[in-house]
């Protein structure tokens, strides 16, 4: 089995995603870490321009967001499954919840700490966050709070029951969507953290119990490292382009950019397109040959002419 390549940040909130699905299905992985801002070089050489983490890679084989990801998990190592209650269908489309929930923290944040944050990090972060009007923010932070609690108030409702997770007995996708945001809340604004929780008599022990499952097993290694590994792979073959509103046909050239976010966009030739996927096939004189796995979900496609 080809090694499980894991280029990430520990401190970002996604990243903290993938560990949990590590943890979960106890696997051994290698850790390439990347800056928190540009420039990425390597991360981008090896992604065709996507900034964003984590990234996973197998081999030639690079997938690209937290669902994507999830999904590669459950294929290679089906057990344990990161879909206890066999909800797959709605355990992915909660990506977009956690992503509301995530969109609160941030807006905390930024309110509590974004004038102190060094100015090459605020612009990078404006510039990441086009929505997000940093004055506007801080001005309706107890929105924000607000919201939090809402988002929280939806957890603890669910393991109301004695639940030991959100999907029962066993952990799973929704608590790798969950956990991240209350975690950023306890490491970045703990004092509001805990008054803004304080009622919620269920999630603290559920956060333990996440927390225990740990990240499988890391060891360290290079950029180099994982570039050699993908020198030395053949991508998988790619399930072909299935009929789809854009028209597209397999070796078109597309830009693919997630459709919230400035975290890249990749050009390459389509190999893969359906519902849950597209993937294109690319080539840098660093990781040569590679193909590189969105979602469908959250990202735009665009034809090349």
């Amino acid at each position: 089995m080809t090694d499980l390549i894991l280029h990430h940040y520990d401190a970002s909130p996604f990243t903290q995603r993938a560990l949990r699905m590590l943890g979960i299905k106890k696997l051994a992985w290698r850790s390439v870490e990347t800056p928190m801002m540009p420039p990425k070089d390597d991360l981008v050489a090896l992604t065709g321009g996507y900034r964003g983490t984590p990234v996973l890679q197998i081999g030639a084989d690079i997938y690209i967001d937290s669902q994507r990801i999830a999904r590669e998990l459950e294929r290679r190592f089906p057990t344990p499954s990161l879909f206890p209650g066999h909800d797959i269908g709605l355990a992915l489309a909660m990506v977009k919840w956690s992503d509301a929930f995530f969109r609160t923290t941030l807006h905390i944040s930024i309110a509590l700490t974004a004038d102190s944050w060094p100015k090459e990090f605020r612009q990078d972060r404006e510039y990441l966050f086009p929505d997000v009007n940093f004055a506007a923010v801080t001005r309706d932070v107890a929105h924000a709070q607000t919201q939090f609690r809402a988002h929280a108030a939806c957890i603890d409702q669910q393991l109301a029951d004695g639940r030991a997770f959100l999907e029962g007995e066993a952990p799973g996708l929704y608590d790798v969507h969950a956990h991240p945001f209350v975690w950023v809340a306890r490491s970045y604004f703990s004092e509001l953290a805990i008054e803004l929780l304080r009622e919620f008599e269920h999630i603290e022990p559920w956060e333990a119990r996440v927390t225990a499952l740990g990240e499988g097993q890391r060891h360290v290694i290079t950029a180099e490292a994982a570039f050699a590994a993908a020198r030395a792979a053949e991508p998988e073959r790619p399930s072909g382009v299935k009929p789809d509103p854009l028209g597209l046909a397999e070796g078109d050239a597309v830009l693919v950019a997630p459709d919230d976010t400035r975290r890249g966009a990749v050009r390459g030739q389509l190999v893969a397109l359906d519902e849950h996927e597209v993937a294109v096939h690319r080539t840098h004189e660093q990781c040569g040959d590679v193909v590189v796995h969105f979602p469908r979900l959250g990202y735009r496609v665009t034809p090349l002419a």
